[in-house]
């Protein structure tokens, strides 16, 4: 059954680069949509999937508390303006082979893709026309920019897994068993980062709460 079915996709692809193909985009043989899917793959993975999540977790993390880095800054916009290129690079090409045939459109991957292109593109805009710290509007500024990454960030995942549902194949298979390896370990470290979080926190409570008692215990305040 199953290879019958990887037979009828065969064939549906083979007669969809002679049927479906719009006439202006010309000839292109399946092995050539294959390679390109790959790398469309691929590059949403790396740019959307991987990278958009680290700049989030270095901003959480390394800003000042619980880690500090000096470079934590350089480092988040490193990794989100590449995975913008990247993400980006990988949606045009996502778009060209949905233009280029009128049978593989998968409209719900294509707007989700939509989305989060958009949603990534206004997440660079708020990185170089954010306001000035002493700015009154910084507070709603930042509160934008943190619900808006999260938001591209979960969307991102979700329409990877909407693309690898879409492709029926031992490779498919086993890039999203890679992937979700990755986010495993892109989860454990972001969750252990929160423990050491709200670890630190409470020591530092009760580390305050201790200099106070010794202050009111010392002789001058008695």
């Amino acid at each position: 059954m199953e290879h019958q079915m990887e037979a009828t996709s065969v064939q549906n692809m083979e007669s969809g680069v002679t049927a479906g193909l719009r006439p202006w985009k010309g000839q292109i043989n399946w092995r050539h949509r294959h390679q390109l899917k790959s790398v469309h793959g691929m590059l949403n993975i790396f740019g959307w999937g991987l990278l958009l999540p680290i700049g989030a977790i270095i901003a959480r993390n390394f800003r000042k508390f619980p880690l500090k880095c000096d470079e934590w800054y350089q480092l988040h916009t490193l990794c989100q303006t590449s995975g913008y290129i990247v993400g980006t690079v990988g949606w045009g090409i996502g778009i060209w082979l949905g233009n280029s045939s009128k049978q593989y459109t998968l409209k719900a991957h294509r707007i989700l893709g939509i989305i989060i292109f958009t949603f990534a593109t206004l997440q660079m805009l708020a990185l170089w026309l954010q306001p000035k710290k002493e700015n009154e509007y910084r507070k709603w500024w930042k509160i934008y920019h943190h619900l808006l990454g999260y938001a591209l960030i979960v969307l991102s995942i979700a329409n990877i897994f909407e693309g690898m549902n879409n492709i029926h194949s031992h490779a498919a298979e086993k890039w999203r068993w890679v992937y979700i390896g990755l986010l495993i370990v892109l989860a454990s470290t972001a969750v252990a980062l929160e423990i050491y979080r709200l670890i630190k926190s409470k020591n530092q409570q009760q580390q305050m709460e201790f200099d106070e008692n010794q202050i009111y215990a010392s002789p001058q305040h008695i």
